[in-house]
């Protein structure tokens, strides 16, 4: 008989205690200042220096798919050896240094590489930050997705497990804001400047961040407590790392992949604007001076404290009260971008509703998949988590929002001898669109999940109805 190696029961018994909590925030937070400034404020660094949107594109797509491989491969081998917080520690220390090196792949520098030749330059730009990105991204996985993900899953139960859910949801917002903060005092991001005089400020700014990931990444050494997880050697290493795609683990598990397929549909209305809202949103003629800062501080301030409120009795409420709303949320953000024009108070009462929705939605299906994943194999079944959530919605919203952009126009910089041109295409308000539909089509296995749990719990009178609605 195989022993075994969890025992969700205990945990149940057990509350959070101060040093869980602390490394569920700071953790949890760096490296969603980590995420964020590569899904974020990359974008912005990289329109900066290249003004073309297409390289965006390629950064989320290259990006999606070096998170699922390292996840699939690192989730299953913190399994086998039992061990999360070696791989938490030393991925963020890594982690940091990499944010640095963004630094580095200036406008200024590709062209010192190219003799000077513009238009290389700007494709050099694009294909050296996808190459920094790619790196960043193996060691940002390690560390988050792979391994802090299975660790909130294995100190975290069902009861406890909305509330952190919620919290962590946030915190994508407070890393947003701690940039804009940070970017302000800095002056980037600017889109008034030329990249050459852009370049300086945010050598800076990754300086700054990626000093800051590397120093998280050593307090984790200290701070996460000891692993719970036990090493599984019970079957062969890459037999375990697909464990998650087998027929087996869906009929097994069918709630886990039904989430994970409402998490898709999610995810591609989110990853359709999420990768261009700032740059849009910056390029607005509304937004000059600091009202960029103080627009995306607006919308993140009262999407973060709606979120914050409703998370904290999201287990009383039920998931599935929270995450209906949520969608309309999400659709009705879409319809005011898209509909409303860019008047700046406009632009705050559509950013705020998407954002809450996005957030609202994250937190819920996020608790909701946590308490469907198997508890002896979570390292493994981030990979499939991964792929559902991660990868496809990232290659699917962000290219097919891409494929409809036609906003294009024409910029000179310098002067004299050493002016040069770039046409620059920009993301355009077609890709709330995109943001609408999938978001409506996210509702179908929203509502098969919500009506198969159901059916589940009547049979199982041992499982508890709030986990349920």
């Amino acid at each position: 008989m195989t022993k075994k190696r969890y025992n969700a029961n205990m945990d149940n018994e057990k509350k959070l205690g101060a040093r869980r909590w602390a490394a569920f925030v700071l953790v949890g937070l760096i490296g969603q200042v980590a995420w964020a400034i590569e899904n974020n404020y990359i974008n912005l660094w990289v329109y900066s220096q290249s003004h073309n949107s297409d390289h965006i594109t390629w950064m989320t797509i290259a990006s999606a798919v070096v998170a699922t491989l390292t996840t699939f491969f690192m989730g299953a081998l913190s399994d086998r050896l039992g061990k999360r917080k070696v791989f938490i520690a030393a991925g963020y220390s890594i982690w940091g240094i990499t944010v640095f090196l963004f630094g580095v792949m200036s406008l200024t520098n590709m062209k010192n590489l190219t003799g000077g030749d513009i238009g290389k330059a700007v494709l050099l730009v694009g294909i050296m930050n996808v190459v920094v990105d790619c790196v960043m991204t193996f060691f940002g996985s390690t560390g988050n997705d792979a391994c802090f993900n299975a660790f909130v899953t294995d100190e975290t139960n069902p009861k406890n497990r909305p509330f952190v859910e919620s919290v962590l949801s946030i915190m994508p917002l407070l890393a947003m804001a701690m940039m804009l903060g940070i970017g302000l005092i800095l002056g980037v991001p600017e889109n008034s400047l030329s990249p050459e005089e852009a370049a300086p400020r945010w050598f800076i700014f990754f300086l700054v961040f990626g000093a800051l990931t590397t120093a998280v990444g050593i307090i984790a050494f200290f701070l996460l407590p000891k692993d719970k997880a036990i090493p599984n050697r019970e079957e062969a290493y890459l037999r375990h790392m697909a464990k998650g795609f087998t027929p087996k683990s869906v009929k097994s598990n069918p709630l886990f992949y039904i989430a994970l397929l409402a998490f898709l549909f999610f995810n591609i209305a989110v990853d359709s604007f999420m990768p261009y809202i700032m740059v849009y949103i910056q390029d607005m003629p509304t937004m000059g001076g600091n009202g960029f800062i103080l627009a995306m501080a607006a919308i993140m301030g009262t999407a973060s404290l709606i979120v914050l409120g409703i998370g904290a009795f999201m287990e009383k409420i039920g998931k599935f009260k929270v995450l209906y709303p949520a969608i309309g949320l999400m659709i009705a953000g879409s319809i005011c971008f898209y509909f409303l024009g860019s008047d700046f108070g406009l632009v705050i009462l559509s950013g705020a509703l998407l954002m809450t929705g996005y957030l609202l939605g994250t937190a819920a299906l996020g608790a909701e998949i946590r308490d469907r994943t198997p508890k002896d194999d979570a390292g493994a079944y981030q990979a499939v988590r991964m792929v559902f959530v991660v990868m496809i919605p990232m290659i699917l919203g962000s290219s097919i929002s891409s494929a409809f952009f036609t906003k294009t126009k024409t910029t000179t910089y310098g002067h004299g001898a050493d002016a040069y041109t770039i046409v620059e295409k920009a993301p355009d308000r077609v890709m709330f669109l995109v943001t609408l539909v999938a978001a409506a089509l996210a509702l179908l296995p929203v509502i098969w999940l919500h009506v198969k749990s159901r059916q589940i719990a009547k049979k199982l009178p041992q499982v508890s109805q709030e986990s349920q609605e």
